[in-house]
């Protein structure tokens, strides 16, 4: 390492500091007295020999933190009992150690814990970088733990106990003992299977036959009692329920040539299939791995948001800070954020102001500013200034709770196509026994010495795995991507309807524009009222409302009480202030008239207020479109799909944004219901329709379309009715979901035709007997592979 670079953390070292420490007998630099105490440290506990075991450190790795006196809050009994398993006087806890970078530093974490007095067993994964540590709770506490690794230069970070294991791992560390014991064992047979052919064609002495048949035999065992035995319980339980699935034969097969290899090996038979057997459950338990880690990729992104939470906050009561875990967080409780930490609750700013990462939410990579009253959701990262946070919601209820609530309700949605998918497999499995059964009968009949081979290839051969993975398989893959594309899908059903889809229709506010409008300008009607009374009378009305114009009136302060508040759904807001009946929204809603007399005619939105049914003042607004909402159409209507907008808006405005996005067909003045009926017109006339609109006001309109798509905005997300939501403040998405549907649909094809193929070309073959055990495995298991590898293309998908 140069002498310019520090010799504990490799950052470099400044020209006029002279910080030093002998390692060795060797002087070395350090960049700082924190690197200079930490390997003083590791050299006083003895152990310099670290320094010689690790791999060249990543500038800062191993650089000591500036504070350590907040570890010692980990010492209380409610942060034990957050983070730690404890029994007696007895504690385990899990920490993910950040800044490890090589196997050295598992070993200095473990020497260093087990001399620190009260520590029984330090475990450290090199893999995970994760410690398991267990002390004695009356010698020693968490704190101290995490302040000496905080001292060695690492960031640790305590998990509650119920982050530390995911079922999903746990399925997968199974599944791959499987998989490796069959593997293991279908080498290890074929290997034996050659000699046994050899001696078929060259003659070969009983003794070794016996021999190769018995070691097969105690190879293959293991595999068919535990690679297998999913297969066995699945086919139980199908018969069990009369509902048999694709494990039915298969189970029969293996079950039936484990048995008649035994039998054959013990009379002196004249064949063992104990290869055939192992290669069976080989390519089987590959294929339903390689199915699994597809599904596991979506758990994989719903953990990957809820590990951008932190486990602790900074919460300022009576004038204190204290580090509490993020689950007893409360509404309304004041938060200190400072640069670098990730938020844990949806909340607004109440003092500061910073930029903020919300990639990870909205797939927005450019940073945003936040200050004073502007919302902040949970998991986004404070990059460069403090704040303090009023929490407005926490846990499940914030829109990174939601998110992973959505996306868990479409991993356990069964779209109709997989169902459907799923009864003709059931189906084929018993037209499949019955065939196998004829075959059988008949060569026993005519050549009883070929009838158990041939139907046990008949059995193995014509398995529908590949039928029945063809379609879930693919969904599962778009469904992954989607959410990777922040897009969560809430119906399976909508990929195979978008796939389909001719029309796709969209509303203006929140959709083809940004959903933040503001207010440009305030025209009084009447001399009793000025702009700043009418302001607060209209944001007392919209703390109900959820549509984006609410959003607008939201930042002013509201000296005015309103009282029984009801939403007429696009129209507007009524309410009751000092006595006075008061309506905000279309002039026709807000007047209660059925003429839209002195309506503006300008080309921007127009919202009114009235008091005791006479207006008061109208309100301008203006909304930016999105930045890709005219590429995005264009690239739409390539896909030879027809566009149009339906608004609730006037019609100057409407007819701007039309043009301005080059869309022909656009409605106005539209309420909820006659949204509905353009959508059923174009229904009517053969059209499937998507409809883009905002998941919670046009509920009804998203529910009479054929797939609907919203965007997310916050908590709300719980609320909405849509068949797909869309994160972040771009439309790209739309076209996104467009080109995935009708991409997965032809994968399922493509997967559906070959297995058709497949089963159809390799019946008759099988029948015939042209087709031995070991082939039929292979032809069989590599059918499914195909179809499950053609359907993870749709992970790639771009």
């Amino acid at each position: 390492m140069s002498h310019s670079n520090c010799f504990h953390c490799a950052l470099p070292v400044p020209p006029n500091d002279e910080f030093q420490v002998e390692i060795d007998g060797e002087l070395q630099s350090v960049c700082c007295p924190g690197c200079k105490a930490v390997a003083e440290l590791i050299r006083d506990a003895g152990m310099s020999r670290y320094y010689s075991m690790r791999d060249a450190p990543l500038p800062g790795r191993g650089k000591p933190a500036d504070d350590q006196a907040e570890w010692q809050m980990f010492d209380r009994a409610d942060m034990l009992a957050a983070f730690a398993v404890s029994e007696d006087t007895k504690a385990e806890a899990t920490v993910y150690v950040g800044n490890m970078y090589c196997a050295a530093c598992s070993w200095l974490i473990e020497t260093t814990l087990a001399r620190l007095h009260g520590v029984a067993s330090a475990r450290v994964n090199p893999i995970t970088h994760r410690l398991n540590v267990a002390w004695n709770t009356t010698e020693t506490g968490l704190g101290s733990i995490l302040a000496t690794l905080a001292r060695l230069g690492y960031a640790p970070q305590p998990l509650a106990p119920e982050s530390a294991a995911r079922p999903e791992i746990t399925e997968q560390r199974l599944a791959l003992k499987r998989l490796l014991v069959a593997s293991l064992g279908m080498m290890q047979v074929m290997m034996f299977a050659i000699g046994l052919y050899a001696g078929d064609y060259q003659g070969m002495a009983p003794t070794m036959q016996g021999f190769l048949r018995l070691v097969s035999f105690v190879v293959a065992t293991p595999v068919v009692l535990y690679a297998a035995r999913p297969f066995f319980v699945a086919a139980w339980r199908g018969v069990k329920s009369r509902t048999p699935g694709m494990d039915l034969p298969v189970s029969i097969a293996v079950g039936a040539a484990y048995a008649a290899s035994v039998y054959a090996m013990l009379t002196n038979g004249p064949a063992v299939w104990f290869d055939s057997v192992t290669m069976f459950v080989f390519f089987l338990t590959l294929g339903r791995f390689l199915e699994m880690r597809a599904r596991h990729r979506s758990i994989d992104r719903s953990s990957a948001l809820s590990n951008v939470l932190p486990n602790t906050a900074t919460r300022l009561r009576d004038g204190e800070l204290q580090i509490v875990p993020v689950a007893q967080l409360e509404k309304d409780d004041h938060l200190s954020i400072r640069p670098g930490e990730s938020i844990p609750a949806d909340g607004t700013i109440m003092a500061g102001k910073t930029t903020v990462d919300e990639s990870l939410l909205t797939g927005e990579a450019t940073p945003v500013t936040r200050k004073i009253g502007d919302a902040v959701i949970a998991g986004s990262i404070n990059l460069d200034g403090p704040i303090q946070v009023r929490v407005r919601s926490t846990g499940s209820n914030t829109m990174l709770g939601t998110i992973s609530r959505l996306s868990e309700h479409a991993r356990y949605a069964r779209p109709a196509y997989v169902q459907l998918a799923d009864r003709m497999a059931s189906y084929l499995v018993v037209a499949i026994l019955f065939v196998a059964a004829a075959v059988g009968l008949y060569w026993a009949l005519h050549a009883p010495e070929r009838a158990f081979v041939i139907t046990l290839s008949v059995l193995v051969v014509t398995c529908p795995c590949a039928l029945a993975l063809a379609t879930p398989a693919a969904f599962a893959a778009a469904a992954t991507r989607l959410t990777e594309r922040h897009l969560l899908l809430t119906n399976g059903d909508a990929i195979e309807v978008m796939a389909r889809a001719t029309t796709v229709l969209f509303d203006k506010t929140g959709t083809l524009t940004i959903g933040r409008p503001e207010i440009t300008s305030t025209t009084l009607l009447s001399d009793g009222f000025d702009e700043a009374t009418c302001l607060a009378y209209a944001a007392a009305l919209e703390t109900v409302s959820t549509h984006p114009i609410a959003r607008a009136f939201s930042g002013n302060d509201i000296p005015v009480v309103a009282s029984a508040q009801s939403v007429s759904v696009g129209r507007g807001v009524e309410g009751t202030i000092d006595g006075q009946t008061c309506r905000l929204g279309s002039h026709e809603f807000a007047t209660a008239q059925g003429a839209p007399a002195a309506v503006d005619q300008s080309n921007a939105t127009s919202v009114y207020l009235a008091v005791g049914g006479r207006p008061v003042a109208r309100f301008t607004l203006a909304d930016q479109l999105r930045a890709d909402a005219i590429r995005t159409l264009r690239a739409i209507r390539k896909l030879g799909l027809k566009t149009g907008l339906v608004s609730g808006d006037n019609e100057p405005s409407v007819a701007t944004v039309a043009h301005a996005l080059e869309i022909a067909d656009y409605h106005a003045d539209c309420t909820p219901e006659s949204k509905l009926e353009i959508i059923r017109r174009a229904q009517r006339a053969g059209e499937t329709v998507v409809m883009v609109g905002d998941g919670i006001n046009d509920a009804l309109v998203l529910a009479g379309a054929d797939a609907s798509i919203a965007p997310g905005h916050g908590a709300l997300l719980a609320q909405t009715s849509a068949d797909i939501v869309m994160l972040g403040d771009c439309l790209e998405p739309v076209l996104s979901a467009l080109r995935m549907a009708r991409q997965t649909m032809r994968i399922v094809r493509q997967n559906l035709l070959w297995a058709i193929l497949y089963n159809a070309a390799a019946l008759p073959l099988a029948a015939l007997g042209y087709v031995p055990p070991w082939a039929a495995a292979i032809g069989m298991s590599m059918s499914s592979l195909v179809v499950v590898l053609n359907a993870l293309r749709l992970s790639r998908f771009t």
